[in-house]
């Protein structure tokens, strides 16, 4: 009998320190969010390099800009992450849209233009003899004129070597392009912009949502979206850059999305202890007097 006491008193020991363990984790979980991040999609493909997180832990990754890209979108090393609640995707040394075929006529001419007037720039003197008919030229390409104005002949001359190595057919680079979100925020951040080979400092640092990358005037061969933001349901999504292509969306760049809270796990309880029965007692005999019969 002893015995039995001491092996049911270690089962409750054992069952009561089991329930505080299961009681101390949950009292001291916390809320956990799902996030995911992607590098590039390409036609509405899903993106590549992708990771994704159930908010307990982190997870990384990396790759290069698809090759299906071709002449839209070159370079680039792309970086994602996503943890708790926060995500993020980072492309380097990114080219758009290098020598688009789609460029329209009068944005050809309007460079060739310049290609003449940058090629009569050694045999000009005074400066408005540079200055002046080398603005008139950058005022014919469409949108040049709204981002790129020469004020001095170091300027004109520096202009002129980029356009002969053919930076102007660059739509636009970008040194670095990081997107970020926290919840139902999101940032993209810029560095060492150019838009159709001009330096466009105003660019470098955050950038508002929706900004556009390229003059209107361009807006029928290519458009593209900086910090594009898309909310659906508890899910917050920023693309740091979209790009269009005669008004189809061709490519996505640098993607991450915060979620909503995960379900949390159900709390397991310490198994209840069976109640034991009562056992049902016999009833006791009832003595039942007779005469025994006299024989003799």
């Amino acid at each position: 009998m002893r015995t039995s006491l001491q092996a049911g008193s270690t089962g409750l020991a054992i069952a009561a320190a089991a329930l505080l363990v299961v009681t101390s984790t949950t009292a001291s979980s916390e809320t956990v969010s799902s996030s995911s991040a992607y590098g590039a999609s390409v036609g509405g493909t899903p993106g590549q390099p992708a990771v994704a997180s159930d908010g307990t832990s982190t997870q990384t990754g990396g790759g290069s800009l698809p090759a299906q890209l071709g002449p839209l979108a070159a370079g680039g090393v792309l970086e994602v992450s996503a943890g708790n609640d926060t995500a993020s995707a980072a492309v380097t040394d990114l080219t758009l849209g290098s020598a688009l075929a789609q460029l329209p006529p009068e944005v050809k001419d309007g460079i060739a233009q310049l290609n003449q007037v940058c090629t009569g720039l050694g045999q000009a003197t005074p400066a408005n003899q540079v200055l002046t008919p080398l603005n008139d030229a950058i005022n014919q390409v469409p949108g040049l004129g709204t981002v790129v104005e020469i004020p001095t002949v170091e300027a004109a001359q520096t202009f002129c070597n980029q356009l002969v190595d053919t930076d102007i057919l660059d739509l636009a680079t970008l040194g670095t392009l990081k997107t970020q979100c926290t919840d139902q925020t999101g940032t993209v951040t810029l560095s060492d912009v150019k838009v159709l080979g001009a330096p466009q400092p105003v660019l470098a640092g955050e950038v508002a949502p929706e900004t556009q990358l390229l003059p209107p005037e361009l807006a029928a061969v290519a458009r593209i979206t900086l910090n594009h933001q898309v909310r659906d349901g508890e899910n917050f999504t920023v693309e740091g850059l979209r790009l269009e292509v005669g008004g189809q969306t061709v490519a996505v760049l640098a993607s991450a999305t915060c979620g909503g809270p995960m379900a949390q796990p159900a709390v397991q309880q310490a198994p209840a202890k069976p109640t034991k029965k009562p056992t049902k007692q016999a009833p006791r005999p009832t003595p039942v007097k007779t005469s025994a019969p006299v024989t003799g």
